[in-house]
Parts: C-alpha cells; structure tokens; sequence
C-alpha cells in the first residue's frame, strides 16, 4: 500500500509540476505573411471579404477532406461560414472591417483534445509596385493546447506559414487571370445617331499613340471645364487615317457635347457635328490590348455581309473610364465601322 501510495503522490507531483511548467510557458502566437500583387486593392479586397470567394484561393478549402458551410450571411460584420476537417470542426465569423483596406475574423476551432481562439487580420496597402496584402493570425494557446503541442512536437508557424504564403500566391493567380479575361461581342448593324462633339486632331507613331491619346482628351476636358461645357456622351477616338506600314495614325479625340460650340480662332479644341450612321458595331469587354481584335472581327462580318465602308471615319467610344474601373475586365468600348447604307 505504501508503494501504491508513494506512485500516487509521484504522479500527483508529476502532474501539479507539469500544469505549473505549462502554465507559465509562453502560449501567445502571432504568424504573419506578406506578398505584393499586381492588382488593384478594391479587387483583393472583395477576394478576402466575402467567404464564398474563399474557395477561389485559400489553400484549405481546396483540400477534399474538408467541408465548407457557408452561413446565411457570407460578407459584412457577422458574415460567417464553418468547417469540419479530419481533426475537429471550426467557424469564422467577420467582426471588424475596413473596405479596401482591412478585415478580421474571430476563428474558432475545436478537435477530441483542444479548443483555441484566434484572430485572422488581412491588410492591404497600395505600394509603388501594387498591393501589399498581409495576412495574419494571433491568439494565446491554453493549458491543453500547449500540453499537445508538446507531447506531439507541434510548431504551429511551421504547420501555418507555408499556407499562408500558398494562400497569397493563389490570390494573385486568381485575380491576374480573371484581369486577363476579355469577351468580344457578335457584330451587329446599327443606327448611330450622331451629334455635336469637341474633338483635337492630333498625328503620331503608333508607339506614342496612347500617350498622345490621354493628353488631348485632358485638354478637351479642361477647356470645357474652363467654359461649363458638360459631357452629352462617352469619349470617342475617330480614326482619320491609319499608316500601318510607316506606323504612324492621325486621329481625332472627341467629347460629345449637347450644343454646337464656337470656339475661339486661336483654339486647338474645335466643334463639329456628326451626322447619323449606319455602322457595324462590336463591342470588347475587357483591355485595350484586344481592340484590334475586335476590329477585326467587325472587318471579317463586312466582308460576310458584302457591306461597303462608308464615308464617315470609323471610330471607338470608351463607355467606362480606366481610373475607376479596378477590374480591367470589365473595361467596355464599342468599335464603329460606318457602311454605305442603301436607304
């Protein structure tokens, strides 16, 4: 009995030290990785706000041995979604959010031995060469959890870290393929109805064309702006002439406008009118880097058809503006090739 009685207090001894030595062992984590993406910040944002876009890039949704439930509510304060894997069963619940720059999520996660509470914060901040995502997890380990980790040598930024750095790299694939993707409509014949517009010519190498592009169209829009003149439509290019073997263009940019307009004799910016067309029309979802396709595409439909180029220049109208659409896929411009019409 004696034996029995020393084992016992042994034991006890054994097990008062062991909850003292982890008790006082450091518990608290803080697992951190960064990455620098070629996108803008509205569009990494919607990726990690909303937790049914998880599935396009978090690395452990894609694994088969777990299954992901999305709750009633998936983005905004409260937007929450959980999990089951082959060790226990979690949630995420969003708590705080800053829109385009930052969002934490309370995680929950519970197996046959541990419980644990983290905090999982994603930042994002516009650098000179894109978007710095950081994405991050903290939270203090419990007496049980910092038992297991030791008994099964588990080093919780060895097991993390890779993932996150995988889960980064996936956003950036993702999001660089959707920015690439463009769609080029059916030609189709229509009416244009035509108007007033304040256009410069301007004549360049096709090298310089876009620069020379933006700087016209700025010009116009200050004159305007220096006269009240309001927009009555989307910018336009019309295309004068085309010089593909000297690779040089002269092109008119244009600002539709609702009146005719008499500028100065010592202005650049002239006013002219456009009379109503007939045209072939394509339009091209998606960059710039794709409008001669879309040319072509309407060239190839002319031919079809047997229609005859008309009088009028051809000509593009930007319906979006660069600057405040993030999504370069969804950038839309119509391309116009004017036909003789037997009207």
């Amino acid at each position: 009995m004696k034996v029995l009685k020393y084992l016992f207090l042994l034991l006890l001894i054994i097990f008062i030290g062991g909850a003292v030595f982890f008790s006082l062992k450091n518990g608290s984590y803080y697992i951190s990785e960064k990455k620098t993406i070629q996108a803008p910040p509205s569009l990494i944002y919607e990726q990690i706000a909303d937790f049914e876009n998880w599935g396009n890039w978090n690395p452990w949704l894609s694994s088969p041995d777990v299954i992901n439930t999305l709750g009633k509510q998936t983005t905004g304060i409260d937007g929450s979604f959980s999990f089951k894997d082959e060790s226990g069963n979690g949630s995420m619940k969003i708590t705080q959010l800053d829109p385009d720059k930052s969002i934490v999520s309370q995680m929950n996660y519970h197996t046959s031995f541990t419980d644990s509470e983290s905090i999982i914060t994603t930042t994002i901040n516009p650098v000179q060469n894109g978007t710095e995502v950081v994405w991050s997890i903290k939270g203090e380990d419990g007496l049980k959890n910092k038992v297991m980790n030791f008994i099964f040598g588990l080093n919780l930024e060895k097991e993390l870290k890779h993932k996150y750095k995988e889960g980064l790299n996936n956003i950036e694939k993702h999001l660089l393929t959707e920015m690439k993707k463009f769609e080029i409509s059916n030609p189709a014949l229509v009416d244009y109805g035509g108007g007033y517009i304040l256009y410069k010519s301007s004549s360049t190498n096709m090298t310089q064309f876009t620069a020379e592009k933006v700087k016209s169209l700025q010009e116009i829009m200050e004159y305007m702006e220096g006269k009240n003149i309001y927009m009555f439509g989307m910018p336009m290019i019309i295309y004068d002439k085309i010089d593909e073997a000297n690779g040089t263009v002269v092109f008119s940019t244009a600002i539709p406008v609702r009146d005719r307009v008499i500028p100065g004799s010592e202005s650049t910016i002239l006013c002219t009118y456009i009379e109503p067309t007939r045209a072939v029309k394509v339009t091209l979802q998606g960059t710039y880097n794709h409008l001669q396709e879309a040319w072509g595409k309407g060239e190839v439909f002319m031919a079809q058809q047997g229609y005859i180029s008309g009088t009028q220049q051809p000509f593009e109208v930007y319906k979006t503006d660069p600057a405040i659409t993030p999504n370069p896929a969804k950038i839309l411009t119509e391309v116009y090739l004017p036909i003789v019409s037997n009207d």
